[in-house]
């Protein structure tokens, strides 16, 4: 409040609106962070909706549009463009709940981190380049344990929900 009554129109920049990445960007975060990606350069490109090359490595066919990148504004193909729409819909969220790529992603990422002495810590920070605060782990191990106790003690299950809460997590998608 004291900033805003200081310098109303932000001319200072006091604060500063959260960005959100490119598609080709967002897919390719979560790749990294489950350790799916390759890292291959050069070569061929593809229309396959699961490889796990850069997005940069996807053919672009007008009849064949990758639904993930078109979701997260991916530029029009029928025409040019100097500058890309963003959006902000709620099929952008659900395609990070439902979609069968991002819950392989979040397997795959649960792996890697299981055999970790802190895999919640080490999970969150991977996927959000930071360790979660004390109020952060507390939430974030309440989660963890309610969900290992719906799977009968299995820990496995949940962290893969785990690592899927955070690979849908807006800090994915949006740079502060």
């Amino acid at each position: 409040e004291a900033n805003a009554a200081k310098d109303p129109t932000n001319r200072y920049w006091w604060k500063r609106e959260p960005r959100r990445l490119e598609a080709e960007i967002i897919r390719d975060n979560a790749l990294a962070v489950s350790g799916l990606l390759d890292r291959r350069m050069f070569g061929p490109g593809s229309l396959d909706q699961n490889m796990k090359r850069r997005s940069v490595y996807f053919f672009v066919k007008r009849s064949r549009l990758v639904a993930m990148m078109q979701l997260f504004d991916w530029p029009d193909t029928m025409t040019s463009q100097g500058r890309r729409a963003i959006t902000t819909t709620p099929s952008q969220a659900l395609v990070f709940i439902n979609s069968p790529q991002v819950r392989e992603m979040a397997r795959h990422f649960a792996r890697s981190v299981i055999t970790e002495s802190d895999p919640v810590g080490s999970a969150v920070y991977r996927a959000h380049g930071a360790p979660p605060t004390e109020e952060q782990r507390r939430l974030m191990n309440t989660f963890f344990n309610a969900q290992i106790a719906s799977y009968g003690g299995k820990k496995e299950p949940a962290l893969v929900d785990f690592c899927h809460a955070l690979l849908a997590a807006n800090e994915m998608i949006y740079v502060e």
